[in-house]
């Protein structure tokens, strides 16, 4: 081929090469941009400063932190741990991480943080509606923050569209359940994510390894503080074929009620009760010694056929439970007579998350009257 006729195969390879290289070099980058791989949710606590997955059971008021740890790739390279943490254990091991930010140019990270909890906050249950009841699901908890690190645990977002619950918990008491979606992005105001990946959803809450913290509380020497878990929980009555109500084999779980108690995920007035005064969800009765009957009225406390008002430390004690039929309260505290009236404080749950409330609040009827029991193993 005459060297004339070459030269305009030899200027449009050049050109087509001049135009392919940008090309290519953006093909090249998009490539080698690390990708999302992994995501879990890790908490620490003051005595155990090491981030982990899994339950957490802090001391009572202990500050418990929460953290998204990442995992990313690129290509031909092992993945890597990306958490804004000191220290960082994953499956049980402590692992070396990267601390710093999401590591590519021109993009960063944004986190949505969601609590788990129950879509009803209770009510009755049987092996019917059971596995509609019993439906956990993730809420927006943006009061957590926008990035890996969350500012703060959750507040209970479900009020079953019937008002606030959180106010029901006590001294930042309760068991929460955490959740997270991490997406790549350009700008904060990117309506769709470049990349996005989640932690692990609804269908592991009953795995060791999901994140859940179980906060206690101190409600005094006669009461157990594992009891402050049980706040936040959604409170139902439970109803077998048999009347049994106690132990309940629930088909959505297939476990039984008491077992799912035990688990954080449910509670009821008996089960709140039992672990009041000895720390599990039930006991034997036998261990109840009763101490007789009362009419509880909006005004006053007496004892049944001696019409006489109880004395705290004398009559009555904190923990002593009373019971009207299967709703039970824990009596906590006198509110400054001396003696049992409507103003005392009591804990009970009663078709909702269990309260710390009086007792003229719990009361269902003008005139009430209830057994007196005392727990005495």
């Amino acid at each position: 081929m005459a060297s004339d006729s070459k030269l305009p195969l030899v200027i449009f390879a050049a050109l087509a090469t001049l135009i392919a290289i940008p090309f290519l070099y953006d093909f090249i980058r998009e490539n080698r941009r690390p990708v999302l791989l992994e995501a879990r949710v890790v908490t620490a606590t003051e005595s155990d400063p090491v981030f982990r997955e899994g339950r957490r059971r802090p001391r009572v008021g202990e500050k418990v932190e929460a953290a998204v740890a990442l995992r990313f790739g690129r290509p031909g390279k092992p993945g890597r741990w990306l958490a804004p943490v000191e220290k960082l254990a994953i499956d049980t091991v402590e692992v070396e991480h990267e601390t710093g930010s999401w590591p590519d140019d021109g993009r960063t990270l944004r986190v949505f943080w969601f609590s788990v909890e129950n879509t009803n906050l209770g009510g009755g249950l049987n092996a019917d509606n059971a596995g509609e009841r019993l439906r956990y699901r993730t809420f927006l908890a943006p009061e957590m923050g926008r990035t890996l690190r969350a500012d703060r645990l959750p507040e209970f977002h479900n009020n079953d569209h019937i008002g606030d619950q959180s106010a029901t918990a006590s001294g930042g008491a309760g068991t929460v359940r955490l959740y997270a979606r991490i997406e790549v992005v350009e700008s904060d105001s990117d309506l769709r994510p470049l990349q996005s990946i989640t932690t692990a959803g609804t269908e592991a809450v009953l795995r060791p390894d999901f994140p859940a913290v179980f906060r206690t509380t101190d409600f005094g020497e006669a009461i157990d503080s594992s009891v402050g878990e049980l706040f936040g929980l959604p409170g139902f009555e439970p109803r077998s074929e048999t009347g049994e109500w106690n132990d309940v084999t629930v088909p959505a779980f297939q476990m039984t009620f008491t077992d799912l108690v035990s688990e954080r995920m449910v509670v009821s007035s008996w089960t709140l009760a039992a672990v009041a005064v000895s720390g599990e969800p039930t006991f034997d009765a036998s261990a109840l010694t009763p101490l007789g009957k009362c009419i509880v009225t909006p005004d006053s406390v007496v004892r049944q056929g001696q019409m006489t008002k109880l004395r705290w430390g004398v009559d009555v004690h904190p923990g002593d439970l009373m019971v009207d039929g299967n709703h039970w309260w824990v009596l906590l505290k006198d509110e400054g007579n001396g003696e049992l009236d409507p103003a005392d404080t009591v804990l009970q749950s009663w078709g909702r998350p269990p309260e710390r409330t009086t007792i003229f609040a719990s009361l269902e009827s003008e005139t009430t009257r209830v057994e007196h029991f005392r727990y005495e193993p």
